[in-house]
Formats: structure tokens, sequence, C-alpha cells
């Protein structure tokens, strides 16, 4: 009696000692912290940091917002005070004949008025600065002949040839030189330039019913030599001279040309000049030639006309020289 007593509570004890030793043997299985190497992994967002800091160059996109073409001002140029220039003397004498506006728009609907302006080509360099920079820009012509100023270079005196013209600058309309070329000498008579200094201009005449997109001419008048031929050949000034006078009232100049330079391009620019005074002549309003005819720096011209194309800045007052690399010609007549 006593023995089957006992046996139940030492059964209980028994079995109480057997779950006490297999609870123990089972705790170590979550003791081991294994779960630790998938919390690193998701613990160190380090790579998803750092797209953050290389959307931050993408600001090199910005620049092209600002070419978007600024509303052309009311055409008040009529009422304008026209402010006179002093010219160099030139052997051609032109009466004061200046162009009359016509209602044109280019390609893309914007009304190209003595104010008109198009970026046709920009780029930046590593540090987002502008450093190529080419526009058409529109003119009034102000008399029918071909004018010229001189200016040494390299030793030589480079005769430039240009035309008398205007340019509404933010409301003002400003006498400007459309610089067509240039020929070693003083005094140059054009049919006597000699055929190794010919200054040759790509120009085309147009009629007010043919369309006008300035970046498709950009690129078609910039292709390789014989590609560009075709459509936009090198012609003689000569050609140019006898043909103004025949030129309308109603007619605008729009001119292509670089205006600001990629410091990289200097040499080359420079070697140019020295070698093709047509060049030399047309470079020369864009940079600023120090002792032994460096180019040390742009012009004051260069820099103030980009402000003005990109962000709407006035022009500071001046006689300024535009150049013409490539020259529309737009006729209010057929």
């Amino acid at each position: 009696m006593n023995r089957t007593l006992l046996r139940g509570p030492l059964t209980l004890l028994m079995l109480f000692v057997l779950l006490a030793g297999f609870g123990c043997r089972a705790e170590p299985t979550p003791t081991p912290i294994l779960n630790t190497p998938t919390i690193t992994p998701t613990s160190t967002p380090s790579a998803t940091y750092t797209p953050t800091f290389t959307f931050t160059p993408t600001e090199t996109t910005t620049p092209a917002n600002t070419i978007t073409p600024r509303p052309s001002m009311t055409p008040t140029f009529t009422a304008t005070a026209f402010p006179t220039m002093s010219l160099t003397p030139a052997p051609t004498d032109a009466p004061y004949r200046p162009a009359e506006l016509f209602l044109f728009m280019d390609i893309n609907g914007k009304p190209v008025d003595w104010s008109y302006t198009h970026v046709t080509k920009i780029g930046v360099n590593q540090d987002n600065q502008v450093n190529d920079l080419w526009a058409f820009m529109a003119f009034q012509l102000l008399d029918r002949g071909i004018h010229q100023r001189n200016f040494k270079f390299l030793g030589e005196t480079i005769t430039v040839f240009y035309l008398n013209v205007a340019h509404d600058f933010n409301g003002e309309l400003l006498p400007m030189q459309l610089v067509l070329g240039g020929t070693a000498g003083t005094n140059i008579v054009i049919k006597d330039i000699p055929a190794r200094e010919n200054a040759y201009i790509q120009f085309q005449v147009r009629g007010f019913r043919q369309s006008f997109d300035p970046f498709i001419i950009h690129r078609d008048a910039n292709r390789e030599y014989e590609l560009r031929q075709i459509d936009y050949p090198l012609r003689l000034l000569e050609d140019l001279q006898a043909i103004l006078p025949t030129l309308p009232d109603e007619v605008i100049l729009l001119a292509d040309h670089p205006i600001i330079f990629s410091t990289a391009d200097w040499p080359q620019i420079k070697l140019d000049m020295s070698r093709v005074n047509n060049l030399a002549a047309r470079y020369q309003p864009f940079f600023e030639i120090g002792t032994l005819d460096r180019l040390v720096d742009q012009s004051d011209f260069a820099y103030a006309l980009r402000d003005h194309l990109l962000n709407g800045r006035e022009m500071p007052a001046g006689i300024y020289a535009y150049s013409s690399q490539t020259l529309i010609i737009i006729t209010g007549e057929e």
C-alpha cells in the first residue's frame, strides 16, 4: 500500500525532471543570433544614397531652358530716335536708306523683327559654363553699300568689310557693323581684291514665302564643304555688292555666327586668323587681343551678347560689330 502510494509521486517527480531536462535542452536553438547577417545588409543602405548625388550634374540641361526664345518686343522702332554712329572713312558713298520691316515669321511662328534672335547651337564645359554659343540675329539694313575699316593683326593691316545695320536690344535700336570678311591692305576696292585674298561669303536671297528654320539652316550651312556647296556655296564679296542695290525697301538680314568659343579651340582660331585674313576680320569682334597679338580673352561684347541672348540682360552702350558666317537675306517682294 505504501509502495503504491509512493509510486505515484515518484512517477510525477521523474516526469517533471524529464520535462525540465528536455526544456533545458531545447532552449539553445533560438539563442544563436543567426538573424544578424540578414539585418546587416538591410541596415547598410549606403547604396541608396549615392544615386541622389549622381543626379546633381543633370543641371547641365538647364541652359537649354534659357534658349527658349523671348517674346518679341512690339516693333515701336519707327518712333525711336536713331543714334548716330561715328564711322571710319569708307570708299563707299551709300545714301542712307533704312530697310522697312514686313510681317514675317520663322518656322516656329516667332515674328522676325529687328529684335529677333535664335540660338542655333549651345554647349557647356565640365563646370556647366557655356563655352560654345552660336546664334542667328536679325538686322535692319541702313544703306546699300559695303563699308570698310582697318585693324592690325600680327603686324599686318587688314581691311574689314561690313554693312551698316541696326539691331533692337530690349526696345532700343542700336547701330552696328555686320562684318562680312576682310583682306590684307588698306583702302581696298572690292573688285580689285587679289585672287589669293578673295573675301568669300556664304549668303542666300530668299522671298518672304520661303520658310525660315534657323536650326536647319545652321546645320546645313555648316556641313562638310562638298555638302554645303549645293545649297550654301561660298560666293565672292563682289557678288553681294552687286545684289545690294537691287534689294527692295522691305528686306531683313539674318546672320548666323559663333559668339562664345571653347578655350580648347583658341589655338586653332589664332592659327586660322594668322593664315586667312577673311577669318581674322570675322573673329576680331569676339576676342580681346593682347600683346604679341595673343587671344587673351573673349571680348566684353561677346560676354554681354551671351548674357543678353540667354538671360535677356541689357546691352551696355557702345558701337558693336557682329559677324556673318551665314547670311540670309529675306525680301518682302517676290
